[in-house]
C-alpha cells in the first residue's frame, strides 16, 4: 500500500508539471535576479535564488493586482521600493526588465519610473525603463539606446511592459507580449555600478518621477528573454511559473530515488 501511494504521488507530480508546462517555459528561474511580486504585506521580498533585501519607503498601499496583490504608488516623491546595490544588478552581458503596471497619473509629457538603476541627475544610468512624452514607455541601458512603445497609456488599464538587452546586439521593448521597438544596441554589457540602489517607482537621480498607480509582478534577469517565455510570463504570471520549476525538480528528484 505504501509503494502504490508513493508511486501515486510522483506520477501526480509529473501529471501537475506536464498540465501546466504545456504553457508555459521551463526554467524560468534561469539568470532570475530580482522578482517581487508584491504578495508580502509587511516587509518586501525577493524571490529570486539569490535574495537582495528590498524595503519599502514612504506611503506604499497593498491592494489587488494582476496576480495576487501589489502595491499601489501615489505619485509623490519618496514613496518608492528601494533595493541595495549588490554585484548581481549591475554589470550583466544581458538584462531583461519586467513588470505590471496600471498608471493612474499619465498626463501631458510628465513622466514616471517604472524600474531604474541610475547613478545621479545627468551622471547617466545603468538602465531605466519609464513613462515620457506622448505617454508611451520608453527603455535604455547605459543611457544610451533608448526606444519607445508604438502604444500609448492610458490612465486605468493593466499593461505588461518588458525591456530585453543583449550585449553588443539587440535591445527590444515589449507590450502586451507584441514588440513594438528594437534596436541595435552599442554598448557590449550594462555599466557596473556596486553603490547606486535600484528604484521600482521613482528615479533615484532626484528629479522625483514618481510612480502614480499600481505595480505587480516587478521581476529582473540577467539574460534576454525570448518572446514565448515573455508571452508565457505575462499570461501564467512568474509565481505559477517557479512552483512548476520546483515540480519538475522535485519530480527529476524523485525520479532519482526510485533508481
Amino acid at each position: 500500500m505504501k509503494i502504490r501511494v508513493g508511486k501515486l504521488f510522483i506520477i501526480s507530480f509529473f501529471i501537475l508539471g506536464f498540465l501546466v508546462l504545456t504553457t508555459s517555459e521551463a526554467g524560468i528561474n534561469r539568470g532570475l535576479i530580482l522578482y517581487l511580486p508584491f504578495e508580502e504585506a509587511g516587509n518586501l521580498v525577493d524571490h529570486s535564488e539569490s535574495p537582495a533585501k528590498p524595503r519599502k519607503n514612504g506611503k506604499l498601499e497593498h491592494v489587488n493586482g494582476k496576480f495576487g496583490k501589489a502595491l499601489r504608488f501615489n505619485g509623490k516623491g519618496n514613496n518608492v521600493v528601494e533595493v541595495p546595490s549588490v554585484d548581481k544588478l549591475s554589470g550583466m552581458k544581458e538584462l531583461t526588465i519586467a513588470a505590471w503596471v496600471k498608471p493612474n497619473g499619465i498626463k501631458g509629457a510628465d513622466g514616471m519610473s517604472i524600474v531604474s538603476k541610475r547613478f545621479a541627475h545627468q551622471d547617466g544610468d545603468c538602465y531605466n525603463l519609464f513613462t515620457w512624452t506622448g505617454q508611451k514607455v520608453y527603455a535604455r541601458v547605459n543611457s544610451e539606446g533608448e526606444i519607445s512603445s508604438s502604444t500609448v497609456l492610458e490612465n486605468g488599464k493593466w499593461y505588461h511592459v518588458v525591456y530585453t538587452f543583449e550585449g553588443g546586439g539587440k535591445a527590444k521593448l515589449f507590450i502586451n507580449g507584441k514588440m513594438e521597438a528594437e534596436t541595435n544596441h552599442p554598448a557590449k554589457e550594462v555599466l557596473k555600478d556596486d553603490k547606486s540602489p535600484v528604484w521600482v517607482g521613482e528615479l533615484n537621480d532626484g528629479r522625483n518621477f514618481a510612480w502614480n498607480g499600481i505595480m505587480d509582478d516587478v521581476a529582473m534577469w540577467n539574460r534576454a528573454l525570448d518572446e514565448k517565455e515573455i508571452i508565457s510570463v505575462m499570461n501564467s504570471g512568474l509565481q505559477l511559473l517557479l512552483s512548476v520549476d520546483q515540480i519538475d525538480k522535485l519530480a527529476t528528484t524523485w525520479a532519482k530515488l526510485k533508481k
